[in-house]
């Protein structure tokens, strides 16, 4: 009894080592199988001579320039900035001044145009551009209704007509150089009238 147990006890063994070895064969079939997908994979060469995205550039401006109290036009559209003021107000949020703008479009397209401060205008302070929503602020737009008792430049402009209102924008108050930029069509964003501002420019607001 002995000796039958222990021949039976071997076989075991015997049939553990064969599936051992199957085992092996077939993680190895796997992994030759796995390397043989990848061998499809560009090389680091290859993928280093793909050609690159290109890089974004510049807008470029077909831009129209003029000095404060100048007329300037670009297509139907004229711009002529009137005032340059002071309210002598400090934003209590950020520091920065508040200026106002008082500026004349005059639509001399045969359609009604739509403008307003959020849409068509934008600044650049001593070199560095800001959209309308980084300096016609909701806050200094408060500012200026409590000081004027008007609403910010926002218009339809008829054909042949014209409009003046007020643009209020928080700015740095040391600054060297304001330049106040007029978008006629906003599908168009890189064609602009421009009007360079410095604080010589600037005058007391008045009530």
């Amino acid at each position: 009894m002995m000796r039958e147990r222990r021949i039976r006890r071997v076989s075991a063994d015997q049939v553990y080592m064969k599936f051992k070895k199957t085992l092996c064969a077939l993680l190895c079939a796997l992994t030759v199988a796995a390397t043989g997908c990848g061998a499809h994979t560009p090389s680091n060469n290859s993928l280093s001579a793909l050609p690159e995205d290109p890089k974004p550039t510049e807008p470029v401006y077909e831009e129209i320039t003029a000095n404060p109290g100048e007329s300037a036009s670009f297509g139907n559209m004229t711009m002529t900035v009137d005032s340059f003021e002071d309210p002598q107000i400090t934003m209590e949020s950020t520091g920065l001044k508040a200026v106002f703008f008082q500026v004349t479009i005059e639509n001399k397209s045969e359609e009604t145009v739509v403008t307003n401060y959020l849409n068509n205008f934008s600044l650049t302070v001593d070199g560095t551009y800001q959209e309308a929503n980084e300096c016609f602020t909701i806050p200094v737009m408060q500012k200026f209704y409590n000081f004027k008792g008007e609403e910010p430049f926002k218009a339809e402009i008829a054909p042949g007509e014209s409009f003046t209102g007020y643009l209020a924008a928080e700015v740095n108050p040391e600054f060297k150089e304001i330049q106040l930029h007029y978008t006629p069509k906003t599908t168009d964003r890189g064609s602009r009238i421009t009007v360079t501002l410095t604080d010589a420019d600037l005058s007391l607001a008045t009530k």
